[in-house]
């Protein structure tokens, strides 16, 4: 099928219409979908094509997948830059949507009600399965809700086992994926081109697990904990449990790492070999021979020795084509650990080690490889005595690229010629100059560096700035904070008090500055003066949903902001005895005081002149009414805005498009005073010529 480009859908909903259009020069377009594993599309396309300009990140894009399921939404999330009049787009399945959607805590003690579970926080998708298994599932920790689907120690796949199967929003994990058709694929018959590996690196006898104290430094190692699998000479394997241990739980630290060690042997696959066969072959007309994603299938291959039934794990659908371009093959899965992907498995497992031995792994085949070189003793002078060692990739000093050369002063690599930079040396002063180390564990007194940085780029310290961005950061119980001279200036602690753990931020002198609470308290942020006050107080509790009350020295409120239980604020201002003066509803609108004062001197005054205009005010017409929101009141007196604004336009707000027009009662004081004044002087006036005429 063709692509179709959406710029945004409403999540739960598959859209049948063609949103922004049909990709029609799309170059290229495969999705590719592994066993529990990745779920991704990639397009190539025309940089001058049509709507080349809206394919843009976080994007829709609905294609066939292979050749049964209903077309799939993918997300984009990468756009490439435009080579040679072409650009690359990454997608991921809607599915992973789900990785922004996140669970807080919760447990449950089957696979349906962990699903059950999932499902309360995956907004417009469904989570469900048809599993039965019962074990208690918890979630611990705030997390994703598509992080607990596998990958991960205690998630649904390391629990429950299965396959999973996504159908746009609807993510299912199945007992079993696909089905043994009966197809074979063989050599005249349909088979194009086949390489099988077998891997033997996995395999080991025996977890020796081991625990390391963060501060004190001790070491608790465990007893070996056997995987089942006998070889001729033990293969056995350290595993440092040092982030999973916790040495204040009452289950002794070396339980701990019995079980941990357990739970790691059944988590990976550490028995069998490793058996992966790629191939490609022609998928044939009819439905019965096709092969989709978890099917099994038989191979044939005599010239490589090969008769196997296998599972497929992984396939690659070309969406233009519709038809399968790629297709690997593995040993069909017996437990349940051997559900999750192994290679991501291993990569969260043991992140720190899995660079090193690929380096070990390399280095090995390299070297014990013979790949072939060329060894020359060498008169580096002309006296006739032979004074160093080349190691050459060619018999020719002047042809050599690669060259070790070992004399009195050192031992170095040059990757430019006999005579070129040599990057790697070990000098005979004493020193060790190297543009790229792989370790494993090293051990110094002291490293001095310009950055250090992990291997996937998401942490990195520069030491010559002090600057660090971490991905994650961990303390015992407290994170100091110290200045360059060493002098302590503050903390952060966990602590226990008013009967529940919180987060605190402790000063030079040990006082508590500012205190996060948890939810027996409402959840809440309290920042404290030198008497160790609340000074401020940011909560949520009881009939109180949201509160902000500013303290005095003493600890007692001035000022509370606040949400009550019938969603209206309250604006409370207190006095110096604790009573307030000032109370303002949001329910009412009504403001509640002993005195309301402006400002009036003289001083920020100008212009000033008497009233001309007095007599306006009454023209007006008093009214009586009630509002027609009744709680804002009945039975009341005054003046229509819109009445005043033709006589006295100066004392109205105007309506707008948000806000209905206002009046200012205390403005029409003036004229009234002025009135008043101009009567009160005609009434004397008037008893003045009615004393004259008595006389």
């Amino acid at each position: 099928m063709i692509p179709i480009l959406y710029a945004s859908i409403s999540e739960g909903t598959v859209p049948s219409h063609y949103g922004v259009g049909s990709l029609i020069d799309c170059i290229s377009c495969k999705v590719t979908e592994e066993r529990n594993g990745a779920y991704e599309l990639t397009m190539e396309y025309a940089a001058e094509g049509l709507h080349a300009s809206e394919i843009q990140p976080n994007c829709i894009i609905k294609a066939k997948p292979n050749y049964t399921d209903d077309p799939q939404l993918f997300r984009i999330y990468k756009v490439g830059k435009t080579i040679n009049g072409r650009f690359t787009v990454n997608a991921q399945h809607i599915s992973y949507d789900l990785s922004g959607k996140v669970i807080t805590a919760g447990s449950a003690g089957s696979c349906v009600a962990a699903c059950a579970l999932l499902q309360t926080k995956a907004g417009n998708f469904t989570v469900d399965t048809d599993k039965s298994v019962t074990a208690p599932f918890s979630v611990s920790e705030p997390s994703s809700v598509r992080s607990w689907f596998g990958g991960k120690q205690g998630s649904l796949l390391d629990l429950y086992g299965g396959e999973w199967k996504y159908d746009n929003y609807h993510a299912s994990l199945k007992q079993a994926r696909g089905a043994d058709r009966s197809v074979s694929i063989r050599y005249g018959k349909n088979l194009v081109d086949l390489s099988q590996e077998l891997n033997i690196e996995n395999l080991c006898t025996g977890i020796i697990p081991y625990y390391i104290d963060n501060q004190t430094k001790a070491k608790t190692v465990g007893a070996k904990v056997p995987t089942g699998l006998v070889l001729d000479v033990d293969k056995d394997l350290a595993v440092d449990f040092s982030q999973q241990v916790n040495p204040e739980s009452a289950t002794p630290i070396v339980t701990q790492l019995a079980n941990l060690a357990a739970a790691y042997i059944a988590n990976n696959n550490l028995t069998n070999v490793l058996n992966s066969i790629s191939l490609s072959f022609v998928q044939l007309e009819g439905l019965s021979e096709r092969v989709d994603l978890c099917d099994t299938c038989h191979i044939y291959f005599e010239a490589l020795g090969i008769s196997a039934s296998v599972k497929c794990i992984s396939t690659t659908w070309d969406v233009l084509e519709d038809r399968y371009i790629e297709t690997t093959f593995g040993n069909a899965k017996t437990n349940i650990a051997d559900t999750i992907a192994n290679t991501q498995k291993e990569i969260e497992d043991r992140p720190s080690t899995s660079a090193m031995e690929q380096a070990v792994k390399r280095a090995t085949e390299m070297i014990t490889g013979n790949l072939g070189g060329y060894v020359l003793i060498h008169d580096s002078n002309g006296d006739g005595e032979p004074d160093e060692i080349l190691i050459m990739d060619t018999a020719d000093i002047n042809t050599a690229t690669k060259v070790w050369r070992w004399n009195s002063a050192g031992l170095g690599y040059s990757s430019t010629g006999y005579s070129g930079t040599y990057g790697l040396a070990m000098t005979a002063d004493g020193e060790i100059v190297a543009d790229f180390i792989k370790t494993g564990t090293l051990n110094a007194d002291l490293i001095k560096a310009g950055t250090i940085e992990d291997a996937a780029g998401n942490s990195t310290i520069d030491m010559t700035n002090g600057a660090a961005i971490l991905d994650q950061l961990k303390a015992k119980r407290s994170f100091e904070l110290v200045d360059k001279n060493g002098v302590r200036r503050g903390y952060f602690q966990y602590i226990e008090a008013l009967g529940e753990p919180h987060f605190a931020i402790v000063g030079v002198n040990s006082d508590i500055l500012a205190e996060m609470f948890g939810t027996s308290h409402g959840g809440g942020l309290n920042i404290h003066n030198s008497q160790n006050k609340w000074v401020v107080e940011a909560y949520s509790q009881n009939d109180d949903e949201g509160a902000l009350a500013v303290n005095n020295a003493n600890g007692d409120s001035v000022c509370e902001l606040y949400s009550t239980s019938s969603d209206y604020g309250v604006l409370r201002i207190f006095n110096s005895s604790g009573t307030d003066n000032i109370i303002e509803s949001g329910k009412t609108g009504n403001i509640r005081c002993v005195s309301l004062t402006q400002t009036s001197s003289r001083k920020v005054k100008e212009n000033i002149k008497p009233i001309e205009d007095a007599k306006k005010i009454l023209k007006l017409d008093a009214v009586s009414f009630d509002y027609k929101d009744k709680a804002l009141g009945t039975d009341k007196r005054g003046f229509i805005a819109e009445d005043v604004q033709k006589i006295l336009p100066n004392l109205v707000t105007p309506e707008t498009e948000e806000e209905t027009a206002s009046l200012d009662y205390i403005g029409m004081i003036p004229y009234l005073q002025a009135v008043l004044k101009e009567q009160e002087q005609r009434i004397k006036e008037l008893e003045e010529k009615l004393k004259t005429k008595g006389d």
